[in-house]
């Protein structure tokens, strides 16, 4: 029979302590991993801008599926988020989105709102066939008429704007609603598309929007 010196553990019990030291390491880890912050919990900085992960809309919570920054020249004009229900990579799946989707832009610098008007109504123009487009015109007025009640953005102020299903379309600065919704259910998607397009206002910012 082999002996074991005294103070010296045998086989079995350097065993032992081995599995005790093992479920202690893992048990450790466990804990780090339940102290430490999760990474996709962290708020997005864009040029000083916070954008949460989610937010809700109508109840329902959306994820930040991505976000980038408009230019003028090399000016920098606002910062521009994609919130969804789900997170997807392919622009028509997102303008097909069934459910409340969201763009929120905030300010970099002040500007007239009814140079984002401007630019949504080219870019529905770009993204859409003619007929598409005459079609659309009543919806466009109604945003028109809304902006001209808001003239001018300044830096800091946030601009979203929201499809709520059942309801429309909807304008919000810094959290007011512009107007009622515009219920034209072909508006919001096209609305998508000056940004999510293959005519984007912006490839770049195109491609941002896209990247979760």
């Amino acid at each position: 029979m082999h002996e074991t010196p005294s103070g010296t553990p045998g086989r079995s019990g350097l065993h032992r302590r081995t599995g005790l030291l093992r479920a202690a390491f893992a048990s450790g880890l466990a804990t780090a991993a339940l102290t430490l912050p999760a990474a996709w919990a962290q708020p997005t900085e864009l040029f000083g801008i916070s954008y949460p992960q989610t937010l809700k809309v109508e109840g329902r919570t959306l994820q930040l599926n991505g976000a980038g920054v408009t230019y003028r020249a090399v000016a920098k004009l606002y910062t521009v988020a994609l919130y969804t229900p789900e997170k997807s990579s392919q622009a028509e799946a997102v303008v097909n989105m069934s459910g409340p989707v969201q763009l929120r832009f905030v300010m970099l610098q002040g500007m007239r709102v009814d140079e984002i008007g401007k630019t949504i109504t080219r870019g529905i123009e770009l993204n859409s066939n003619r007929e598409a487009f005459f079609n659309l015109i009543p919806a466009i007025r109604q945003m028109g008429e809304q902006f001209s009640h808001i003239k001018r953005l300044n830096a800091g102020d946030t601009f979203a704007i929201d499809h709520v299903p059942d309801r429309g379309t909807m304008f919000f600065v810094n959290g007011q609603p512009a107007g009622l919704p515009i219920a034209d259910k072909r508006f919001f998607p096209a609305v998508l598309r000056v940004w999510l397009g293959s005519k984007p206002a912006s490839p770049d910012l195109r491609d941002a929007l896209l990247s979760y």
